[in-house]
Formats: C-alpha cells, sequence, structure tokens
C-alpha cells in the first residue's frame, strides 16, 4: 500500500531531518556463521560494522556468533538514498541480537547509523571497537502462547506454512509524532527461519511489517517443546523503529512501544539508552570517527536484493 512521504525515521543532525532505518524480508537460513571475509560484497561496509561488535550474554559467558552473511542488503531511494544491511548474532541456532546498519545522505553529507533490538532472555553487554556501545539490562521480547493455534506440524515446510497463517491475525500500525498513524504491510516472507533444539525450539521464524520495503515492527513465532507438554506456537513482538508502534488483532490493541525521541540525537555511548532493549544510535563519538562521504560511496554502490 502506497504510504505518505514522510513515514519514515526523522534524522538526528537536526530535528527536522527525516531518515529511513531498515529494511524488507527477505529468507535466510538458520546457521550460525558463514565462513567469508567478504560475504556481502560491495556491501561490505556494513559486514565491516556488523564483525565490528562483540556481544556477549550470561554476564559476559557466552559471546554471541555473528551470522555473517547479511539477511538482506537493502536500499530506499525514495528518501535520503538510504541503504544498509541487517544482521543477526546467534546461540547454538537461536537470534538473540538483530540489528541493522545503514547510511543516509543529508545535504550532500553520507551519515551512518546502527540499530539494535535485543532478542534474549536476559541482560547482554556489546562493545564496538573496543567501546561499551549497548547495555540492556532486560528480557528483549515478552513470549506469549498463540490461542486456538494448530499443533505444530510434522516438517519445516508445514510448520512455515503454519507460522504465516498466524501471522496474519495480526495487523500493525505507526503512529509519526506529528499523530498521523499508518498501517503496515505484512511481508509474509521471513527475514530469518531458524531451529535451536537445545533450547527447545523445533521451529522459528522472524517476520516483518513494513513500510514499503522497511521492517518497522519485527514479530517472531516459535514451535516449541517442553518436556512432558505438547509442542506449541509461541509469539513476540519487537520495534524496529523509535517511533510509537503497535498490533492489534482485530480491533484489539495486543502490544504497543510508544514514540522515544531520545533516539532522535542520540550517538554511540550515550548513557541515556544504553540500556534500553531497543537502541538506534549515530556511531560518531570518541575513538569511531564517521567516515567521510567519499569513503562510504566508494564501498556503497548498488545494493543487490
Amino acid at each position: 500500500m502506497s504510504m505518505p512521504s514522510l513515514i519514515r525515521r526523522p534524522g538526528p543532525i537536526v530535528a527536522a531531518v527525516l531518515f529511513v532505518a531498515a529494511a524488507c524480508a527477505t529468507g535466510a537460513g538458520a546457521d550460525d556463521a558463514v565462513p567469508s571475509t567478504n560475504p556481502d560484497g560491495e556491501n561490505s561496509t556494513f559486514f565491516d560494522d556488523a564483525r565490528g561488535y562483540v556481544i556477549t550474554s550470561e554476564a559476559g559467558a557466552v559471546t554471541l556468533s555473528l551470522r555473517e552473511k547479511s539477511l538482506l542488503n537493502w536500499t530506499n531511494p525514495q528518501r535520503l538514498q538510504e541503504r544498509g544491511g541487517i544482521y543477526v548474532w546467534l546461540d547454538r541456532g537461536r537470534p538473540l541480537v538483530i540489528g541493522s546498519f545503514f547510511t543516509y545522505v543529508h545535504q550532500e553529507k553520507v551519515f551512518k547509523k546502527h540499530e539494535f533490538h535485543s532478542l534474549a532472555d536476559g541482560p547482554l553487554s556489546a562493545a564496538y571497537a573496543g567501546q561499551a556501545a549497548w547495555t540492556p539490562l532486560e528480557a528483549g521480547v515478552n513470549w506469549q502462547d498463540f490461542k486456538d493455534a494448530p499443533r505444530p506440524g510434522s516438517s519445516h515446510v508445514n510448520r512455515l506454512l503454519q507460522m504465516r497463517q498466524l501471522a496474519r491475525r495480526f495487523r500493525a500500525e505507526l503512529t509519526s509524532p506529528e499523530g498521523d498513524r499508518n498501517e503496515l504491510r505484512f511481508a509474509p516472507r521471513p527475514l530469518l527461519e531458524y531451529a535451536s533444539p537445545s533450547a527447545g525450539i523445533i521451529d522459528g521464524a522472524i517476520l516483518t511489517y513494513v513500510v514499503a520495503t522497511d521492517p518497522e515492527v519485527l514479530l517472531l513465532i516459535e514451535a516449541v517443546e517442553s518436556p512432558g507438554e505438547a509442542p506449541r506456537y509461541r509469539y513476540a513482538f519487537a520495534r524496529f523503529h523509535y517511533w510509537d508502534v503497535a498490533v492489534y488483532e482485530g480491533d484489539k490493541r495486543l502490544w504497543s512501544a510508544p514514540l522515544d525521541k531520545a533516539h532522535e540525537l542520540n550517538s554511540l555511548g550515550d548513557a541515556e539508552n544504553m540500556s534500553k532493549v531497543y537502541n538506534s544510535f549515530h556511531i560518531r563519538g570518541v575513538g569511531v570517527p564517521e567516515p567521510s562521504s567519499e569513503q562510504i560511496q566508494a564501498q556503497v554502490r548498488e545494493v543487490k536484493p
């Protein structure tokens, strides 16, 4: 569905700047790390940013594994020439962090921003180029069991079809700071498919609700099994935008995340947002200089789907 031109992330250099932060839904496998020195070709700048992070869980006892191949490479020439890539960090096949790395152009200068959401059950710690970047203190998502859901099917193909059907129960909305409400489009192709038998996850998928090709709300669905219990489906939502977002089942509001303008002017290491489960920031800061327009433009030419 065609959306108003202002439905994009406001940029932080001045309050009036607008920009877009993330991506379209494309499928990906459940492998943890794909060995490669440059898996994203011409988008190597975003891969380089992603592998610059060290992310740990369980008080530093577990280092998460970057899935080196991006879930998707995206571009949106309609607003400020935004383009970027989306990556996940996993533990035993289960995604615990999702991040978007992207650039936008303002007044002929290229700027870069990083965006993260925790998908973990507890605290995480992330450092970028040796600098503390993000330390969410709480579980990133709140899991709920589906009501009246079918028993998970006997094959991956059948379970994926069931998960897509379950996702269609919901509709999502994005509301601008000015109060303009816009319904998001459901993208049926998962951003990621995964499984983690050691965590009791038979199958899982990250699905998205988007403006154009830009995910603003993430929906996680998992077929899980616990000792002594029959397999079942559960779900959780996550924001991928700092504007107000909400999810409905029919007319019932199931979940929401309010506008958080603190991300508008945020930079790497800003204390105000460090402990939030969702964080987006420019990487300018001590020890992490903003790359020049020439450097980024030389590395980021055409983004291939």
